[in-house]
């Protein structure tokens, strides 16, 4: 048996390899944590700054709520409004930046959204006519719990700078270090948070306004079940209550791959979740195809407004005229599979609500003559459009064209002349 000996030069070289390598890694640890220190100090200045300009944010929310109590006119309304708003949208982005975040800090978070919707809903009303003595009511309740939050968060700067309190890291967090130490931002914002009062309900139509639904009327299971087999291709014994909301107003049912849901008011919405592999059909014979289909469930009339390809389906979305007005608050969208021409989607969800009644006082001449400055008047229809509490509003479409030829939608009053909404494309 032989040994194989290691030369004295090959020791060599295989010690100043490994130190060469060690002497590398070393350089490139050492580089590493530079930039670790570099990141770190980073995230803490981040936070800082974060929860610097949470505060600085929740003074401005409370000086500009506080301006609702002395705004006079509706100029002045119409701008405190949007300096709410634009405040509102400040504290809420500063406070998403903070490294942590709580089930308690909902609280602070709703208020400020709250606050925010509230002068966002009330801007266009508040230019008219000014503030009513509720609304700024609502503003002055707003504005002392803001300040309240305002106070808390500069007593807990003060700590910060003092060093009683410690800004979290979100470093250990990740890691899922256990924190000895108990005086973080973070306990002390959630212990206060915990013991803050829920904001005031106020009634207005926005997305967090108090007022209650009216009870949805229940739907009679033979009805809906009859309603549903003309879509689920079967009969109405065999289809299948897949689901049915608390109060009764809404029951799903099901065959096979189709799932309908129905409501007191008749057919809202149907789903197909079979796989469509192929496109054989024309866009032309797709919307024939669901003109056909949506005849058959008494669905006429309709105008197409816009289509849009999703894989091998069709989308379509229509609206009913009603007195010569195309109602674009009662939207029919439905999915037409392209390889045999079936609905494999319909919603019907936003064809009710309550008609909108005009006089029409606006007229179309009239119309035309109040097309904005540097738009190119294309053409003009009657609408409807669905205002902020839900009702339709009768309008003028101007459907025009801008200097670059793209296409701009203004929507007219037809009793007021007044704009009510403008879309772009």
């Amino acid at each position: 048996m032989f040994k194989h000996r290691i030369s004295r030069r090959a020791r060599v070289r295989i010690v100043s390899f490994s130190g060469a390598a060690l002497l590398a890694l070393s350089l490139f640890s050492a580089v590493c944590w530079g930039h670790l220190r570099i990141y770190r100090r980073q995230t803490a200045v981040d936070a800082d700054r974060a929860f610097e300009e949470t505060v600085n944010a929740l003074n401005d929310l409370s000086a500009s709520l506080q301006k609702s109590r002395y705004a006079g006119d509706g100029a002045m309304a119409a701008k405190v409004c949007a300096e709410i708003y634009a405040d509102a949208g400040r504290a809420g982005t500063a406070l998403a930046a903070l490294p942590f975040s709580t089930v308690e800090m909902e609280r602070f978070k709703h208020f400020i959204s709250l606050s925010g919707d509230y002068a966002y809903t009330l801007c266009r009303e508040a230019a008219e006519q000014g503030f009513s003595d509720e609304q700024r009511g609502n503003m002055v309740g707003l504005s002392e719990r803001a300040s309240e939050i305002a106070r808390e968060l500069e007593a807990m700067r003060g700590e910060l700078r003092d060093g009683a309190l410690t800004m979290d890291s979100r470093e250990a967090r990740i890691a899922n270090i256990p924190e000895e130490e108990p005086a973080y931002l973070s306990a002390r914002m959630g212990d206060w948070a915990a013991a803050f009062p829920e904001p005031q309900p106020l009634e207005y139509h926005g997305q967090y306004s108090a007022q209650e639904e009216e009870a949805a009327e229940p739907v009679d299971e033979e009805e809906a079940r009859r309603i549903a087999a003309t879509l689920l291709d079967c009969e109405p014994e065999e289809a299948e209550l897949a689901a049915k909301t608390e109060d009764g107003g809404r029951l799903m049912l099901s065959f096979g791959t189709r799932t309908v849901t129905v409501t007191a008011a008749g057919l809202e919405q149907m789903r197909d979740s079979r796989l469509i592999s192929e496109s054989s059909l024309s866009h032309r014979e797709a919307r024939a195809a669901a003109e056909e289909a949506l005849r058959g469930l008494g669905i006429e009339g309709l105008r197409w407004e816009k289509s849009e390809r999703e894989g091998n389906c069709l989308r379509l979305f229509g609206s009913a005229e009603n007195d010569g007005a195309a109602g674009l608050d009662r939207e029919i969208a439905v999915e037409v599979a392209l390889d045999d021409g079936a609905i494999c989607s319909l919603d019907l969800s936003r064809t009710g609500g309550e008609t909108a009644e005009s006089g029409w006082a606006l007229s179309e001449w009239k119309a035309m003559d109040l097309t904005p400055p540097g738009l190119l008047l294309q053409r003009t229809r009657k609408v409807t459009l669905a205002g902020a509490d839900g009702r339709s509003i009768a309008c003028w479409e101007l459907r025009c064209l801008d200097e670059r030829g793209g296409t701009v939608r203004v929507y007219l009053n037809a009793d007021s002349g007044r704009q009510e909404e403008i879309l772009i494309g």
